[in-house]
């Protein structure tokens, strides 16, 4: 960012702009090469009945909230999306405040990048989380091999995770 005098916000603000771009060119198009995974749809619908249920996310919250209307078939309020992409606020920073916001009940974070659940291991105020790494996403096999040897994280194929939601 240095080497070309940008800063943070205008690097997001410009990628956002040419999602925006392609987005009034050609929605279909932006959709269709941002597939939804089999099932989550389902899953979602479903967690949205059992608990407050967030999006916690590196897109940005419109196109998030675009992908869960128009290709999940899930309705998903802008109130319930945060972007660290906007905000710059780390994951763990985001679980923090919606523990604040939902005190005294249970709290699971999903995701598919290691690294993200690592540092989210190390607060100590977030122990009593139950962590989950999907087996699909942005990690491979060995970092999944690796997770399997946290017993904080639980790593989890689209069918456990269905389990799970469905038995909460």
């Amino acid at each position: 960012m240095e080497k070309w005098k940008q800063s943070r916000k205008e690097l997001v603000d410009l990628f956002g702009s040419v999602r925006d771009a392609w987005i009034a060119d050609d929605l279909h198009g932006w959709l269709d090469a941002n597939g939804i995974y089999a099932g989550l749809p389902d899953d979602l619908a479903a967690a949205q009945k059992q608990a407050e249920l967030y999006i916690v996310t590196t897109k940005q919250a419109r196109f998030t909230e675009a992908l869960m209307k128009d290709k999940a078939k899930v309705d998903f309020s802008a109130d319930r999306i945060f972007s660290t992409a906007e905000t710059g606020q780390p994951k763990s920073e985001v679980l923090q405040q919606l523990e604040q916001k939902h005190p005294g009940t249970s709290y699971h974070f999903v995701e598919d990048k290691l690294g993200t659940l690592d540092k989210v291991c190390k607060i100590k105020e977030l122990d009593h989380w139950t962590l989950y790494l999907v087996d699909w996403g942005y990690n491979t096999k060995q970092e999944r091999e690796r997770a399997s040897k946290n017993p904080r994280v639980h790593v989890v194929n689209h069918e456990q995770l269905s389990k799970a939601i469905n038995s909460s």
